[in-house]
C-alpha cells in the first residue's frame, strides 16, 4: 500500500503556477492561435472603418476588439497574480495524505474516496497539481522526497488516471 503524508506552506508564486496549471488548454499555443486571429480581425474592421468612418458599428466593434486583446492580454495574467496573492496572504499550513483509497485533507477526519472519481495531475516545474474531480491539491516539488513522485505516479498508474507535464514559460 501506498501511502504518503505532506505537510507545507504555499508562497505566491508556487499558487500562480498553479492557477496556470488548471487553466494549461487555455495558455501557450492556443492563446497566441487567438491573440493573431484577433489581431487580422481588428486590423481587417480598422481598415473597413477608415474606407468608410461614417458607420459607428465598426468604430464600436474595433473599440471590443482592442479591448479583449489588452484582457487577454494583460488581464487574464494580472488577475492570476491578484488571485495568487490572495490566497498566499492567508498563509495557512497545508496537510495532505494521499493513499491508492483516498485523499485526506488538514486535520479533519475526512476522506475522500477515489473510487469511480475523475483524477488528474498535472506536474510543472515547481508544483504538482492534483484535481479530484473539483477538489483540487497542489504539492510543491521542493518538499516532495525522492520516492514521493514515483508514488503518486504508481498511485496515478493504479487508478488509471492521467499524469500531465505543463511546460511553463514566460508570459
Amino acid at each position: 500500500m501506498i501511502w504518503l503524508r505532506f505537510t507545507y506552506n504555499l508562497d505566491q508564486k508556487e499558487i500562480e503556477e498553479a492557477l496556470l496549471d488548471l487553466n494549461w488548454r487555455r495558455e501557450g499555443k492556443f492563446r497566441t492561435f487567438n491573440l493573431w486571429t484577433l489581431s487580422i480581425l481588428g486590423g481587417l474592421v480598422l481598415i473597413g472603418y477608415i474606407r468608410n468612418p461614417d458607420q459607428f458599428y465598426l468604430f464600436l466593434i474595433l473599440l471590443f476588439v482592442i479591448l479583449t486583446l489588452l484582457y487577454m492580454t494583460y488581464g487574464a495574467s494580472y488577475g492570476r497574480k491578484r488571485r495568487a496573492g490572495k490566497m498566499a496572504a492567508r498563509d495557512g499550513e497545508y496537510r495532505l495524505e494521499i493513499t491508492e483509497s483516498y485523499i485526506k485533507s488538514g486535520d479533519d477526519n475526512e476522506k475522500i474516496k477515489l473510487d469511480g472519481k475523475k483524477m488528474q495531475f498535472l506536474c510543472s516545474k515547481h508544483v504538482l497539481v492534483l484535481c479530484v474531480d473539483k477538489d483540487v491539491y497542489t504539492i510543491p516539488r521542493r518538499i516532495l522526497g525522492d520516492g514521493d513522485l514515483e508514488g503518486l505516479k504508481r498511485i496515478a498508474g493504479l487508478l488509471e488516471c492521467s499524469f500531465i507535464n505543463i511546460v511553463v514559460g514566460k508570459e
